[in-house]
């Protein structure tokens, strides 16, 4: 996927690329393997889990050895880096996902089953009980979507008031981006900005009438949420705080581009490149906020994934000419392979006189020499696809009404999906290779990237299992110094 993130918003010369991905300028690039205890297609709780323990675990479980009893919570437990790390000082977590989600869990909870999402918050606050390890008294940073599992009633943990409840052990509570900008840099500080995953990049920054109509305002007055931060505001503004309140002891802070991956399982690769696009400008701008503090030589970067999906681009697809053919056949000869795939056309910005442009408007040239597409809706896009998924329909152009549904189940029988007829509706139909009660897409078995730079930046090179990155982090920290 970053190839493709690099195509549409890098532009190249004579066969060169002008600018490249911060990732790319990286100095030490790894790759992880990313198998789990039981099976080789790992889920995104034990993956991460793999990452913050050192330890494989099982489909669904964070941070257990799974047993056979029937109950989610009293399988045996193993200590994660983020309670570790918490005896010598403290750290935050980010993400763009609803914050009970497996990544973001996975530094906290400990479960068989990643769907305790309750409980998962309680976690955040108050740890695990009756466990004789680290006194968890909270991350420093908590920022994210899901709001849910906060407001008091069916879904919260016991239906209690979870913005109260952090707001009494300390906490500053925001829920939009202005609050978030303005709040103390010196007080722990909860952000929760919408009901469920936050919006991605796309819709945010340029489809943004897709904000309205949700009712999903974090305070749960049924708004819509409009005034976001992005993975940027968020992980900026948590390096801010930590940075204020932990700077002689360190900190640890794990920030999460949580809908690449989302975006990925429902096939709307141009909302998952986009936040591939807004992770990278977040690496960049934290690189930056190093400097800034004048951290950046004493701070270690790690930038990876928990799991792939196996997508790729093979070609080009000229969406005029799709949608101008009547039959699925006809609509094939769109694509281009090899020679005929040319170069990318989202790095030329559209103007009414750009007959290769259907968006045939100036609007999109925000993003013009920054890390972005200078057009999101040309006439030649990526032909684009993974290797696993429902049966749905392509036309390889963007979705501007909001996130896509590839798959329906709209038969008598139960979990039978189909193609969503409202999707895509000028290209031709692509057959499934899942079983038909799949409605998106899987993740798949390879090795993912993983970049490095600072201290210890040389113990991330070359092949390795992703429960390494675990063990060199916690080499390189100190965490198996003694007690004293």
């Amino acid at each position: 996927m970053l190839s493709a993130a690099r195509l549409i918003a890098h532009q190249t010369v004579n066969g060169r690329y002008q600018s490249k991905l911060q990732m790319d300028q990286f100095p030490v690039l790894g790759h992880s393997m990313t198998h789990s205890l039981d099976s080789f297609i790992t889920d995104s709780a034990n993956s991460a889990t793999a990452l913050y323990t050192g330890h494989k675990s099982t489909v669904n479980a964070l941070n257990v050895y799974r047993d056979s009893s029937p109950s989610p919570f009293d399988d045996p437990k193993f200590e994660t880096i983020a309670e570790i790390f918490h005896r010598i000082t403290n750290g935050g977590i980010v993400s763009t996902a609803f914050i009970a989600d497996a990544t973001p869990a996975a530094m906290t909870a400990h479960t068989a089953d990643r769907g305790q999402y309750p409980h998962v918050v309680d976690t955040y606050l108050n740890g695990i009980t009756n466990y004789t390890w680290t006194n968890w008294t909270g991350p420093d940073v908590l920022f994210g979507g899901g709001a849910e599992q906060f407001i008091p009633g069916k879904t919260s943990y016991k239906g209690q008031d979870y913005y109260q409840l952090f707001k009494n052990k300390g906490y500053n509570v925001v829920m939009n981006n202005t609050a978030l900008s303005a709040t103390s840099n010196n007080e722990k500080t909860l952000g929760i900005f919408s009901i469920s995953n936050m919006p991605v990049w796309l819709d945010r920054n340029v489809y943004k009438q897709n904000l309205l109509g949700k009712s999903n305002s974090p305070d749960g007055k049924k708004g819509n949420a409009t005034d976001l931060p992005g993975l940027k505001e968020m992980t900026l503004k948590a390096i801010d705080i930590l940075n204020a309140r932990h700077r002689k002891e360190g900190w640890l802070l794990m920030s999460e581009a949580a809908s690449i991956d989302k975006q990925m399982h429902t096939l709307d690769y141009d909302r998952a490149l986009g936040d591939i696009l807004e992770l990278d400008d977040t690496v960049k701008a934290t690189m930056a906020k190093l400097k800034q503090l004048d951290s950046e030589k004493e701070t270690l970067v790690i930038v990876t994934a928990d799991h792939g999906h196996g997508f790729d681009v093979a070609g080009s697809a000229d969406t005029k000419y799709l949608n101008a053919q009547k039959t699925d056949r006809e609509k094939r000869g769109a694509i281009g392979t090899y020679r005929e795939s040319g170069l990318s056309q989202y790095v030329i910005p559209g103007s009414p006189q750009d007959t290769n442009s259907l968006q045939n408007t100036s609007g999109l040239q925000y993003s013009q020499g920054a890390a972005f597409p200078a057009n999101w809706d040309p006439r030649y896009t990526l032909f684009s696809a993974v290797g696993a998924n429902p049966d749905h329909r392509e036309n390889y152009q963007v979705h501007k009404s909001g996130p896509r549904l590839p798959a329906v189940n709209t038969t008598a029988a139960e979990d039978d999906y189909i193609v969503n007829y409202k999707d895509a509706v000028t290209g031709f139909v692509v057959n499934g290779t899942l079983p038909v009660n799949n409605a998106q897409g899987v993740h798949s078995l390879t090795d993912v990237p993983v970049f490095a730079e600072g201290p210890c930046q040389e113990m991330f090179g070359g092949v390795y299992n992703n429960i390494n990155i675990f063990f060199n982090m916690a080499a390189c920290l100190g965490l198996g110094r003694p007690n004293k």
